[in-house]
C-alpha cells in the first residue's frame, strides 16, 4: 500500500507541475464534492452481496482548462444476498457480516465538452471489518474508470456532479476473488 501511494503521489506532483506550467487558463478554482454512492456487485461476489450503499468526498484540483487531478475517500457497505451462506463464516456457524470498505483513490478527470467528463482513478480499498470477514489482507488495489456530468445550480459556483463508474477491487484473500461493482454517484459540489 505504501509503495502504491508513493508512486501515486510522485505521479500527482509530476502531472501538477508539468501541466500547470503549460496551462494558459484554469477554468475555476479547486472543487470539493460530497456525495452518495449506490452500487451493484458483479462477478464472483454477486452471489454473496446484492447491493452497496455509501458516501464519498472528492477534491478536484484544476491543472488545465479541461482537466483536474482528483483525490477521493469513501465508505461502502455491501448488503448480503441469498448466496451469503456459502462463505467461511457460514461453515463456522458464525453470522455472516456485511462487507465494509473505504476506498482511497487518486485520479485524473478530463472534460470532453463543457459539462461531460471522463475520469480514471486508482488507489487502495481498505477492509474495515477484516476480522469479521476472516480476511487475510487489510487492503487491496483498486481502479475505477468513470463518466459523469456537472450541472450548474442557481447559486454561483455550486454544482450537482452525477456519474457512473466501474470499480475493480482485488481480493482481500489469497485467491482470485474480485470485489467488482458498478456504482452510480450523485454529489453536491462547490468551489473552494
Amino acid at each position: 500500500m505504501k509503495t502504491t501511494f508513493n508512486t501515486l503521489i510522485c505521479l500527482l506532483l509530476f502531472l501538477s507541475f508539468s501541466l500547470a506550467a503549460a496551462a494558459q487558463a484554469v477554468p475555476d478554482t479547486m472543487r470539493l464534492s460530497i456525495g452518495f454512492d449506490a452500487g451493484y456487485p458483479v462477478g464472483s461476489i454477486s452471489t454473496r452481496y446484492i447491493a452497496s450503499i455509501g458516501g464519498s468526498i472528492r477534491y478536484d484540483f484544476p491543472v488545465t482548462k479541461r482537466s483536474y487531478i482528483t483525490a477521493s475517500v469513501g465508505y461502502n457497505n455491501f448488503f448480503l444476498g441469498s448466496g451469503a451462506t456459502t462463505t467461511q463464516q457460514a461453515i463456522l456457524n458464525v453470522p455472516v457480516p456485511t462487507l465494509q470498505t473505504m476506498p482511497l483513490k487518486l485520479g485524473y478527470k478530463y472534460f470532453l465538452i463543457k459539462t461531460f467528463y471522463v475520469q480514471v482513478e486508482s488507489g487502495e480499498t481498505l477492509l474495515l471489518n477484516k476480522t469479521a470477514e476472516y480476511a487475510t489482507k487489510s487492503y487491496a488495489f483498486t481502479y475505477a474508470p468513470q463518466v459523469g456530468m456537472i450541472f450548474k445550480l442557481k447559486k454561483p459556483h455550486t454544482y450537482i456532479d452525477a456519474g457512473l463508474r466501474y470499480e475493480g477491487v482485488n481480493s482481500f484473500y489469497n485467491d482470485n476473488d474480485k470485489y467488482n461493482y458498478w456504482a452510480a454517484h450523485v454529489s453536491y459540489a462547490f468551489n473552494l
